[in-house]
């Protein structure tokens, strides 16, 4: 008998349009022997249960459709979705939540699924809560000894004189440095910070995504990576990725509209034992911060070696994605990528 996977798209995240994207691609991917039940969430925060096209979905016309509005319930028995307009239960067996940012892998719906006993392909709750927060992330992961760049945090509510905050930036992080929302995802509010009035535009527009902020040492080099999937024991790296940008950051123009960019997968500049120790590190970060089903850990290379930038526990799932080409240079096809993680989503209930 086939598996039903209801497959999340869109969310309340600045992150939306980047969803679309994600989920079109697993869709137009996803392995035989799979039902899918697709369940769109606006951006207003209403879930409907879309059955159109899958071009529609990524260009976002799904919510010109009558769709029927449903809810997760958090009711273990129900093991699925309340139609609101038949008043029926649509059971599944996994949800594959292709939401990144806020309210999709902050550890909300984590949460949720936790209560209701739906299979998630996602890491857990507490996992998916400490690697959204970059602040949570560095405490952790600098008490480890895992090489970071220094960093202040800045929240909405502090008081503090502008020129002698960046002073203060520029004494403890030097400049150029960056600043970021603390809890966002694909470089929204993510800038590289030059000068006092480049503080208090990028400082501002940081704020517009997040209410604490990260200003964050400038790391010379480019970056690097790896994704990493499974749980305990079972785990698995993919091959290091590198990006090459000819512009000031890796940011959402460079991800997602291929600007200035080339991503080399496997890293054509890395040695292999340069490699090895970014998979090494790679696999310790994940371990560390206890996720338990995917991730993908990017680091920077350059004069000071190996540091660590940040993990994603929900990543993009593009045709272009660093996490599926990372697990694409070690043979798996994209079908096979998402196959093995709805199995291992699957696998991980058992034992919980």
């Amino acid at each position: 008998m086939s598996k039903t996977v209801a497959v999340l798209f869109g969310g309340q995240s600045s992150e939306h349009p980047v969803s679309l994207m994600s989920a079109a691609s697993i869709l137009r991917n996803m392995p035989e022997g799979y039902e899918t039940y697709l369940v769109g969430i606006t951006r207003d925060g209403r879930w409907y249960h879309y059955q159109g096209s899958i071009d529609d979905l990524e260009n976002g016309n799904w919510e010109n459709y009558d769709n029927e509005e449903v809810i997760l319930s958090p009711n273990a028995d129900h093991h699925g979705f309340y139609q609101l307009n038949s008043r029926t239960v649509k059971k599944v067996d996994v949800i594959f939540p292709v939401l990144h940012g806020r309210n999709g892998e902050d550890g909300a719906l984590q949460g949720l699924c936790q209560l209701n006993g739906i299979p998630l392909v996602s890491c857990t709750m507490t996992p998916s809560a400490i690697v959204m927060d970059k602040e949570f992330t560095h405490i952790i992961c600098e008490e480890a000894g895992i090489r970071m760049a220094k960093y202040l945090i800045l929240h909405s509510y502090d008081k503090y004189d502008n020129y002698e905050k960046f002073q203060e930036v520029q004494e403890k992080l030097g400049m150029p440095c960056y600043v970021k929302p603390s809890r966002e995802g694909s470089s929204f509010g993510a800038h590289k910070i030059h000068n006092f009035e480049e503080f208090l535009t990028f400082v501002n527009d940081a704020f517009r995504y997040d209410d604490k902020i990260l200003l964050e040492e400038f790391i010379d080099g480019y970056e690097v990576g790896a994704g990493v999937m499974g749980y305990e024991n079972n785990l698995k790296v993919g091959e290091v990725f590198e990006i090459i940008v000819s512009s000031d950051m890796y940011g959402y123009a460079e991800k997602y509209d291929g600007y200035k960019t080339v991503i080399n997968t496997p890293s054509e500049t890395l040695t292999v034992q340069q490699q090895q120790e970014v998979k090494e590190q790679a696999l310790k970060i994940y371990q560390l911060l206890d996720c338990d089903l995917m991730s993908r850990v990017d680091f920077f290379f350059g004069s000071k070696g190996l540091v660590f930038n940040e993990v994603n526990s929900i990543p993009g799932f593009t045709s272009h994605s660093l996490y599926p080409a990372s697990f694409k240079a070690t043979g798996l096809s994209y079908d096979m990528i998402i196959g093995r993680l709805i199995e291992l989503a699957l696998e991980r209930t058992k034992y919980e």
